[in-house]
């Protein structure tokens, strides 16, 4: 298949674009792979914010307990040690410790101690130096071997005991350690927030790369079926969202799970019953964010869609102005401007009541397990009084759940962005997808079609029964054509509009391959030769004159960088461009922009000449190149293109006889076939179709 007709045949991807459009973002990760290094630090600093946020909470536990039961922190500590040393639940009263509660198979348990039963002082028990202690009961007392304190209980406990034992002292301690991590916090979430943008940031300008590339080695179907405006909004547009999207993965996605996390194994460990309850309504809640965002997504790619119009509806008319200016179409412009305007403003807003739905819903439902939580709490606390869950340990669990909330609703909003650059990244894959023109060949495929690098025009060019059809159209644009032009030869090509003239000479740099017959150049294919070989000998002046931003040589010497400005000189002399342009303010170094609204159109195309003759191609394409020069010059213009088609193999695409009356050969077509081959006088004897041509233009001059 050749590469052209590969390019306007549907990509496989396209059939299950709806089925993958939710992975198209997390494909688009992959651009973030040179810069993974960045992306790891950034993803270890947010895992180390929420390990700190995680420390800072639970250290406010033991403050907590030593404000609401007048304790110290070194009492806390040891009743943490004693209550893992023999598996028991203590009360809370500083200086009269007693069982609260027994767990099954601990020391406790095995020596008969039971709810009620005193452990006094707690200071003795929890001292890792002790081998045994005695505890008062009714019945007697009774003496327990303990069991060796485990290391990072004795540690903690060495710590704490380093601290003042006033209290509030000791929670100015701790408090100040708190200050310390949220310094050092800070400092690890900043790198963290700037190296994820710099990824993202970075990711994204290769992305922007590889889709401009992409769209410059698209063929020719490509550009007809889409607008420059369409293909710029998903440069500049889509790209941007996302943009947005990796900076919300590499940021707030990377570091809300985790924080929820941390904060779930804190408040697992202090009351896993607690716990259960956000266990039970989570379904519920990831159920809402997908639901958004799902809806989220659809919208997003509409409104980009409608963006698009936007950035085509602008381009149009500013392009046009002085035609709408001159027909007084002002207003109908503003209409349908505000039109487009109409339909983007509906979608942006489905995507601005989504997003408001979102936190809401999510609030509610957080709302909801809050009050379950705080309802079977009251009931631990206050009625079961079995020292599952204190005071502190109740205000701590529902710091850690507001902390695991506070994530979720955040991560309702990642959500949102995320399948906003679903949609951006499914419109910028939906580009990138397609084959492209030149593309690179490998392995068996390399060695059964081998690109040949094309040699200069020798001997002759053949269109050999050609035939092309545009996609969507039943009607060939050309037919069943055969032609053969020497080397040094100038065939000029005439007819109706409509005959199929440009698409004939549009089919010899491979703009189109045809689907029947082949193009031939010294007896190789073209479809066989190498784009850079073929193109490279092949030069062309357009009906419409491009200009592109830079100076006046710059534009001369385009697809030449290495040119001298000597020979841009010679070129600009040779059509007739050297004396306009020393009148410019810079002479050949005035600068243009992109639509050259600094020159006339008759400038603007002798310009293009320029550019034809310094590229000194042995194939040479002018398509009306003379149509936009002004009366002035026009005979000086004539000359120069007469003195190309002398030089070089030149097919002429002309309406005014002037130029076509200087051709080897006149070729006429009509309906995509031709109708007539020879010379001037001859066909006008021969051909009905030339003749009513050149009669028009006697007429018309």
């Amino acid at each position: 298949m050749t590469e052209s007709a590969t390019a306007e045949s549907t990509p496989p991807q396209a059939a299950s674009r709806k089925k993958k459009d939710a992975r198209e973002f997390f494909r688009a990760c992959r651009f973030l792979l040179p810069y993974r290094r960045m992306v790891i630090t950034s993803v270890l600093a947010a895992m180390f914010v929420a390990a700190v946020t995680t420390v800072g909470l639970s250290a406010m536990l033991p403050v907590l307990r030593v404000l609401l039961n007048d304790d110290t922190l070194q009492g806390w500590v040891d009743r943490q040690v004693v209550e893992k040393r023999l598996g028991v639940r203590l009360s809370d009263e500083p200086g009269h410790e007693e069982i609260l509660r027994t767990n099954p198979d601990s020391l406790a348990a095995r020596a008969g101690l039971k709810r009620g039963d005193p452990i006094q002082p707690v200071e003795k028990f929890a001292d890792p130096a002790a081998s045994e202690a005695m505890v008062q009961r009714p019945g007697g007392p009774v003496t327990i071997a303990l069991p060796p304190v485990p290391g990072h209980f004795k540690f903690g406990r060495d710590v704490i005991y380093r601290l003042p034992r006033h209290p509030v002292k000791a929670i100015a301690v701790v408090f100040g350690f708190i200050t310390a991590l949220t310094i050092v916090s800070n400092i690890a979430r900043f790198f963290q927030e700037y190296l994820s943008d710099k990824s993202a940031i970075s990711a994204v300008m290769d992305i922007r790369r590889h889709l401009y590339d992409a769209v410059l080695h698209m063929p020719m179907s490509f550009f007809g079926t889409r607008g420059t405006s369409d293909v710029t909004s998903r440069l500049v547009n889509d790209s941007q969202v996302l943009q947005d999207g990796f900076k919300i993965i590499l940021g707030q996605s990377v570091q809300e799970p985790i924080k929820a996390a941390f904060a779930l194994g804190l408040s697992l460990f202090i009351s896993w019953k607690l716990t259960l309850f956000i266990v039970v309504f989570a379904p519920i809640m990831f159920w809402v964010i997908k639901t958004f965002g799902k809806k989220m997504r659809r919208a997003t790619r509409a409104a980009l869609q409608r963006s698009a119009m936007m950035l085509g509806q602008i381009e149009g008319t500013l392009v046009g102005i002085r035609v709408v200016k001159a027909a007084g179409s002002e207003r109908f412009e503003r209409r349908r401007y505000r039109s487009i305007l109409a339909e983007l403003r509906t979608e942006m807003l489905k995507m601005a009541r989504y997003e408001a739905y979102a936190t809401p819903t999510m609030e509610t439902i957080s709302m909801l397990v809050v009050g379950v939580v705080v309802l079977y709490a009251a009931y631990l606390v206050l009625v079961r009084r079995d020292g599952s869950l204190d005071n502190a340990g109740f205000f701590t669990v529902m710091a850690a759940l507001a902390m695991i909330g506070e994530s979720l609703r955040r991560v309702s909003k990642v959500n949102n962005v995320l399948q906003r650059s679903n949609a951006a990244a499914s419109r910028i894959f939906e580009i990138l997808d397609l084959p492209m023109e030149r593309r690179r060949l490998r392995g068996a495929e390399k060695r059964t079609t081998p690109r040949i690098k094309l040699a200069p025009l020798k001997r002759e060019i053949t269109f050999e029964n050609v035939t092309f059809s545009y996609p969507n159209t039943q009607q060939p644009a050309v037919e069943n054509v055969s032609l053969t032009v020497p080397r040094g030869q100038s065939v000029a090509i005439v007819g109706r509009n409509g005959s199929g003239k440009t698409t004939l000479l549009a089919l010899l740099p491979r703009f189109f391959d045809p689907q029947f017959g082949r193009v031939l150049i010294d007896g190789v294919d073209v479809r066989d030769a190498t784009l850079r070989s073929l193109r490279g000998q092949i030069g062309l002046v357009t009906q419409d004159s491009v200009i592109f931003p830079g100076t006046i040589a710059d534009n001369i010497a385009y697809g030449m960088p290495r040119a001298s400005r000597a020979s841009i000189e010679e070129a600009a002399k040779r059509a007739f461009c050297h004396e306009f342009i020393l009148q410019k303010p810079q002479g050949y170094d005035t600068p243009l922009d992109g639509l050259g609204g600094q020159l006339s159109g008759g400038q603007k195309q002798r310009i293009n000449i320029a550019r034809a003759i310094l590229r000194q191609s042995p194939i040479l394409i002018l398509d009306e190149a003379t149509s936009q020069v002004d009366a002035e010059s026009e005979q000086k213009i004539q000359q120069a293109v007469e003195l190309l088609m002398h030089e070089r193999t030149t097919f002429v695409i002309a309406h005014r006889f002037s130029t076509i009356l200087s051709a080897d050969t006149i070729v006429v077509m009509e309906g995509g076939r031709i109708v007539g081959q020879g010379k001037h006088d001859d066909l006008l004897r021969t051909s009905e179709i030339y003749k009513t041509l050149f009669d028009r233009q006697l007429f018309a001059a």
